[in-house]
């Protein structure tokens, strides 16, 4: 991670610990944890490494499996308005096959009709800030920011050649929460972290029903579309993912200190 990122980073990380500080969480806190899980398959998965490099989707040129995930995100509550949590995210897809056309990745030349391996990798981290400006009865809406980091990359392996382009990058997304309450025990549930600029763009939305089956465990289920990428001089790869998954969240008796 470069100077501008770091620099960047820790301005971030100053800014929400100063609300953490003020917002007088010991005084109602409480502590989450939730588990998520599934399968997601790729809808688009285009690719080129190099400033002459061959455009190659890892969707279509190739047969791409339905996959397992996994995410996991712990955080905490104050007040029933500000939360703080930290996420990880790993993915990865491999992929085999021959190729029918000669490809050129970063100045290498990949022989049609030679068997490859292509590893496509994204790691996500992130630390999220989100607080309620809207709660009512059976309604709660937030917003927020949150500061991605991404460990994300691509490799590409025949007989002969490799290659393998992978690096570190950081990214601020604006977040957005709302949780609609139908009845005591089922809900519906929207998450959805995003940024875009001209040569590029990250966008993260889930959707899910909600059920409760204890006042500290609840459950989900529901769609996730993981859509984004960036275009530059060397390197262009954008993504569309879509993922079906079950969650499970449960939240620690809250902390009430007396002042």
């Amino acid at each position: 991670m470069n100077q501008l990122i770091s620099k960047l980073f820790l301005q971030y990380i100053s800014w929400v610990l100063l609300i953490y500080l003020n917002s007088n969480l010991s005084a109602n806190a409480q502590a989450f944890i939730n588990l998520e899980s599934g399968a997601f398959f790729t809808n688009i998965n285009d690719i080129r490494n190099g400033n002459n490099g061959t455009l190659i989707s890892l969707k279509n040129d190739f047969q791409t499996p339905v996959s397992p995930f996994l995410r996991l995100r712990a955080g905490y509550l104050s007040n029933g308005k500000n939360h703080f949590s930290l996420l990880y995210a790993p993915l990865k897809i491999l992929e085999t096959g021959t190729l029918e056309k000669d490809i050129l990745v970063d100045g290498k030349n990949f022989k049609a009709n030679i068997p490859i391996e292509v590893v496509y990798k994204f790691n996500s981290y992130r630390f999220t800030y989100n607080r309620i400006i809207i709660s009512k009865d059976n309604f709660k809406f937030g917003l927020g920011l949150s500061a991605k980091i991404r460990d994300a990359g691509v490799s590409f392996k025949n007989k002969d050649l490799l290659n393998e382009n992978f690096g570190v990058g950081f990214a601020p997304l604006i977040n957005l929460l709302t949780n609609w309450d139908i009845s005591k025990k089922m809900g519906v549930d929207f998450f959805g972290e995003f940024i875009a600029a001209s040569k590029g763009r990250a966008i993260d939305l889930s959707l899910s029903g909600r059920y409760s089956f204890s006042e500290n465990l609840k459950g989900n289920i529901g769609y996730r579309l993981l859509e984004g990428g960036a275009n530059g001089t060397n390197r262009y790869n954008f993504i569309q993912l879509h993922f079906i998954f079950v969650s499970l969240s449960y939240s620690f008796n809250k902390n009430k200190n007396e002042p």
